[in-house]
């Protein structure tokens, strides 16, 4: 598996989902923060790549990014959103990351530059 940038794929022609930002219904926040186990919606443009089958969207820790956190079923919600639920996760920092499945090659891997943070009150 390789991280790539988003430039790459730009460069190949790939119209490439951009994030611009997630809101959190549970906590009716667009802060960053994020509840586990509660849904959160992505706004931005490109989104329908997530709901492709040869597409997955993970959380990475902003600590171990080896550790992949695969979130739950996309759903489109409009043109420029779609929601998933966040997973079980501890409290801590991660980034919302595409791995994109390349048949008869190797998978890739893009890591988003948006910081969210799980924070238990």
């Amino acid at each position: 598996m390789k991280t790539i940038k988003a430039e790459i794929l730009m460069i190949e022609g790939a119209p490439f989902p951009a994030i611009e930002k997630v809101y959190d219904p549970s906590s009716k926040k667009c802060n960053g923060r994020i509840t586990p186990q509660a849904p959160i919606v992505i706004t931005g443009h490109h989104l329908d790549m997530l709901t492709w089958d040869s597409t997955n969207l993970y959380l990475v820790s902003s600590v171990n990014d080896r550790m992949l956190i695969e979130c739950g079923d996309i759903h489109k919600y409009s043109d420029d959103k779609v929601y998933t639920t966040i997973p079980d996760i501890d409290e801590g920092e991660y980034f919302l990351a595409l791995m994109i499945l390349m048949k008869d090659k190797e998978s890739f891997l893009y890591i988003f530059p948006i910081s969210l943070i799980v924070q238990f009150t």
